[in-house]
């Protein structure tokens, strides 16, 4: 195994991903692991462990790995290096950077995981080739990764793109304080929320079937039953897919991409969440960007967060070789 080696952590509300990665994009080794969310002090040994377990797989050693790169489910702060992750608890102002490069000895690089994802999608995927694009991602929270003009815009204080406090409705619920209005009610809890609510009245059909198989109802549980038929998961996920292209009409307004690219677990839903929210982007939408705009899923998969990690570490480094004073989440290709 020749060439430059990156290590990209991928930290998610659910599930934690980690992956050798080459400079040309190849994945070497990938290992998944469940987020232990009881704090920050198990969440970092899950990501140390999953860091490990790559490595062994790839079956190399640290001095091999010239960078890492994580992605994170909130926002850096860029004065103190510091990650506010509000799904996962007691995420508040965590030197997350610090703690790594102390534990693993190598340089690290932390970036909002919106951001990252479209960095992979610049690079890898379907945004390869296009300079104006936004990544949405759709799990456990929502968020978007902005590339303008061939930029990653991520804002003042690294909060840009953070999709999920759209308002696409004019009624106030307490949830919208914590979460924003979008996430509220588009992202992966509402949507398990709901169905436990349609299963108390129907506990009957293909929804009620894969939860008792599955012992507990998830996300994944609800595309399953949408594609073996179920109305009620159906339902529900196009309910999410009309806020989700009213929040999307919103950000094609304002920013005028080429592309839209969906991706996170709720992607896999593919057209019961993907049709009713490009009705809802259009319908909704300013008529010549609304008009010219692609909305597709990623072709990327579950590996987009572990790639745009180690992008987003490669392309670090490059801004420290070259002793560039832009922000390093400012190239995105």
């Amino acid at each position: 195994m020749s060439g430059q080696l990156y290590l990209g952590l991928d930290l998610g509300g659910t599930k934690i991903a980690a992956g050798v990665v080459s400079g040309s994009g190849k994945l070497f080794s990938l290992v998944r692991v469940a987020t232990p969310a009881h704090g920050v002090r198990s969440d970092l040994r899950a990501l140390f462990d999953a860091a490990q377990a790559t490595l062994a797989a790839a079956r190399i050693g640290w001095p091999k790995v010239k960078a890492v790169g994580v992605g994170v489910p909130g926002a850096v702060d860029p004065r103190t290096e510091t990650v506010w992750a509000p799904n996962l608890p007691g995420w508040k102002s965590v030197p997350l950077r610090r703690l790594l490069e102390r534990a693993l000895g190598r340089p690290v690089f932390i970036e909002a995981d919106r951001n990252v994802q479209a960095m992979a999608e610049a690079w890898l995927g379907a945004g390869k080739g296009a300079s104006d694009l936004i990544f949405l991602t759709v799990g456990t929270g929502i968020g978007a990764g902005i590339i303008s003009s061939g930029r990653v815009v991520s804002g003042s204080r690294r909060v840009g793109g953070a999709a999920g406090w759209i308002a696409v409705t004019d009624r106030w619920q307490p949830a919208f304080a914590r979460l924003g209005s979008l996430e509220a009610q588009a992202a992966g809890p509402t949507m398990v929320r709901a169905a436990r609510l349609a299963l108390r009245t129907q506990k009957r059909g293909v929804l009620a079937r894969l939860a008792r198989a599955d012992r507990k109802l998830t996300g994944e549980t609800l595309v399953r039953a949408a594609r073996q038929g179920d109305a009620r998961a159906r339902r529900i996920l196009a309910e999410a897919g009309e806020h989700l292209g009213r929040g999307v009409a919103s950000m094609v307004a304002l920013l005028n991409p080429e592309l839209v690219i969906i991706g996170g677990g709720l992607a896999e839903a593919g057209d019961w969440l993907l049709a009713p929210l490009r009705r809802a982007a259009k319908k909704w939408g300013q008529p010549l960007a609304s008009r010219q705009v692609r909305i597709m899923r990623t072709r990327l998969g579950a590996d987009i967060g572990v790639l745009g990690a180690a992008r987003c570490a490669m392309l670090e480094m490059e801004r420290e070789k070259k002793s560039n004073v832009d922000f390093p989440s400012n190239q995105a290709g």
